[in-house]
């Protein structure tokens, strides 16, 4: 008794290895789809140079990772915190040094930070410090001295965790007597 295929067509796909090929093909575009609808379809890779004054991150750069690359500093503002921004994120270096202020803002007052950064001094051993958002105020990160965060090498992350609550975490790098860099909006 022959075996019968449960096609009809050219012989090169009578093989059994069109079966595994296709099948494996199938598979693969199934595993991107998967990721992309649960794990970051709407997340970016994307590596942002800001090199400008001002720059908005948009909705549509969710997980982006963008670098503070300008010596006079420079303003990030963040999408607002609202329903349907719940889950962005994104992580912010200091790439370069900077003697203006390097500011990453909420869009909007009513959005607080929340969390906590460490900041550290690497010339004095044991010179580390951790600070809070107030928790009533505090809207943005402002870098405006050296002993505020904005010698390179420091690193941010920010998180859209509730309507009007940003979550920031990560460690700045500064010199000197070590001060708080929360300010309001």
């Amino acid at each position: 008794m022959s075996k019968k295929l449960p096609y009809s067509g050219s012989a090169a796909k009578k093989g059994r290895d069109f079966y595994s090929s296709g099948i494996n093909r199938l598979l693969n575009r199934i595993d991107k789809l998967e990721h992309q609808v649960f794990c970051c379809g709407d997340d970016t890779d994307e590596v942002i140079d800001i090199t400008v004054a001002t720059m908005t991150a948009a909705e549509n750069q969710d997980g982006a990772f963008f670098t503070f690359n300008i010596a006079a500093g420079s303003t990030l503002t963040l999408p607002e915190a609202n329903a349907s921004n719940i889950g962005w994120n994104c992580k912010v270096a200091i790439e370069t040094s900077f003697s203006g202020t390097g500011t990453i803002t909420a869009s909007r007052a009513t959005d607080l930070l929340v969390g906590g950064v460490h900041l550290v001094d690497p010339a004095t051993a044991g010179d580390t410090n951790f600070f809070q958002p107030n928790g009533s105020s505090n809207a943005k990160v402002a870098a405006s001295g050296d002993n505020r965060g904005r010698l390179a090498g420091g690193f941010l992350e920010f998180k859209i965790i509730d309507v009007n609550s940003i979550w920031v975490t990560g460690t700045l790098v500064g010199d000197g007597a070590l001060a708080t860099f929360f300010d309001d909006f």
